[in-house]
């Protein structure tokens, strides 16, 4: 069955009706050399969305890490196992994204200054202290966040 092939149900193509379908039919028609049964504009957008994904993804662990860094330097009184916890799997996953994916790490600069405002807004929503509590720029260098480094003051 070709991939554009309008979806009796619906009316739409499997594509837009039933995404998981329409990659397995893309998955088969590759490895059988089908080249012609290809939906190839939306194979091209399926294949640049896995780099926003992973970049995505690799951002969402640097607010994690950096939240509770930040957590855990300004709110001493609360650090907890739970947070401690949550820094070591939040580097863990961000390790084996970089691991997975290299082609990510020169843009680990990039994605924390993106992931910084959030973890700060976070940090004062989650702390109760003021957002000005938190320095305006991310205070902590990549090796801190991503080492085993924790924030003593």
């Amino acid at each position: 069955m070709a991939t554009r092939v309008k979806h009796a149900r619906s009316g739409g193509t499997l594509y837009e009706t039933d995404v998981v379908a329409w990659a397995e039919a893309q998955v088969e028609a590759l490895r059988a050399g089908r080249l012609d049964e290809l939906d190839l504009e939306n194979l091209a957008e399926e294949i640049a969305d896995v780099s926003r994904r992973e970049a995505d993804a690799l951002e969402s662990h640097l607010e994690t890490l950096v939240l509770h860094l930040l957590k855990w330097r300004h709110d001493p009184d609360h650090r907890s196992r739970s947070w401690q916890g949550t820094i070591r799997v939040a580097r863990h996953k961000t390790a084996k994204l970089l691991r997975d994916s290299p082609s990510l790490r020169p843009r680990l600069p990039a994605l924390l200054e993106d992931a910084y405002p959030a973890a700060r807004i976070r940090a004062g929503v989650e702390t109760g202290l003021p957002e000005e509590t938190f320095p305006a720029a991310c205070p902590f260098t990549l090796d801190q966040i991503t080492g085993a480094w924790l924030p003593e003051e």
